[in-house]
């Protein structure tokens, strides 16, 4: 379906969208077969540089990326790349489903608990972005990317924090630091944030605001209450990077690290696959080496067999979930 609007829209974000197109289309042709075609009024002339303002905001969901993002900005830990983080956005009907209103509230609590620390005002967002598009996975940074412009009136700069590092990276994925600059406007610049950074050391980084660390939320496998349910695989590779970070507890879990946690941990993607086994050998190289840990992540991962990075590739299915698992993912 082709698109045509009654107004003007900025020459850059057309630019920007249409290559954000080709990269689909050769990405994925079999769930992008054609490029839409975008008739507007007219286009506005590119707005210069010195006009827009310094202050960014960034996407927050209170998990590990986004604080760091949010972390690293405000203590001048990015160097030459700092933005003057002003705000965050936290979006009800992205990960939090729209009818998990109190899980939202419980969410928002936590994460206004973080950047309340940092001096950034956080605001809360609602869309049904994700009952309104078709292939939620493949494309929520443009929905991320809609919500940060709503900001452009008072903000120069959107933050995206990226799901991984550039040496970890997931290609074909919503969010990537490939694609999302192409959301850009003339007055507006959207930027991928921590791509220099592995999950490990991101995680390392925020072990020095120890204060932040019981509120971070990453569970997405979970109730959607709000919490970590402690026994998903986010929450149990989450755990394994605070072990190999040193982080000290209190852990934001209503449990600890067990063998048997990672032992009976479905491997339901790819990229799960291949994340564990960075952590394995980043076990491995640590001194002195906990040989229960590492055995049992070996053990683990020995299981997938030799094509562990290419499970559920072609299909991108999830394979044999526990029946808890399925009925919270179907959400």
């Amino acid at each position: 379906m082709d698109l045509e609007t009654d107004f003007t829209v900025d020459a850059d974000l057309l630019d920007g969208v249409d290559h954000y197109q080709d990269v689909w289309h050769a990405w994925r042709p079999d769930l992008f077969r054609k490029k839409i075609k975008i008739t507007v009024t007219g286009e506005r002339s590119c707005a210069p540089p010195a006009s827009r303002t310094d202050a960014a905001v960034c996407a927050y969901s209170a998990g590990v990326d986004s604080t760091f993002t949010l972390a690293r900005h405000v203590t001048g830990a990015a160097g030459r790349g700092a933005r003057r983080l002003q705000s965050a956005v936290m979006v009800h009907g992205f990960d939090m489903p729209l009818d998990a209103a109190d899980g939202f509230r419980s969410l928002y609590h936590q994460g206004k608990s973080i950047t309340d620390q940092f001096g950034v005002s956080l605001f809360p967002v609602k869309t049904n972005w994700r009952q309104a598009v078709r292939n939620w996975e493949m494309t929520f940074a443009a929905g991320l990317a809609a919500t940060l412009h709503q900001f452009s009136g008072t903000h120069g700069t959107g933050l995206i924090a990226t799901e991984e590092s550039y040496a970890n990276s997931i290609a074909v994925w919503g969010n990537s630091f490939w694609t999302d600059r192409f959301f850009s406007s003339s007055g507006f610049r959207i930027e991928s944030d921590g791509g220099a950074f592995d999950r490990i050391e991101r995680v390392k980084f925020l072990s020095k605001h120890p204060s932040a660390i019981p509120h971070l939320r990453v569970c997405w496998a979970g109730p959607r209450n709000g919490e970590n349910c402690g026994i998903c695989p986010k929450c149990v590779l989450t755990k394994l990077n605070f072990v190999i970070a040193k982080v000290p507890e209190p852990w934001p879990f209503p449990q600890g690290l067990t063998y048997d946690l990672i032992r009976d941990m479905p491997i339901i993607t790819p990229w799960q696959a291949k994340f564990l086994g960075i952590i394995l050998a980043k076990l491995e190289e640590d001194q002195p080496v906990n040989r229960g840990l590492v055995a049992t992540v070996r053990e683990r991962l020995a299981r997938l067999g030799p094509d562990a990075s290419n499970l559920s590739r072609k299909s991108r299915s999830r394979i044999s979930a526990p029946k808890w698992l399925r009925s919270f993912t179907s959400h």
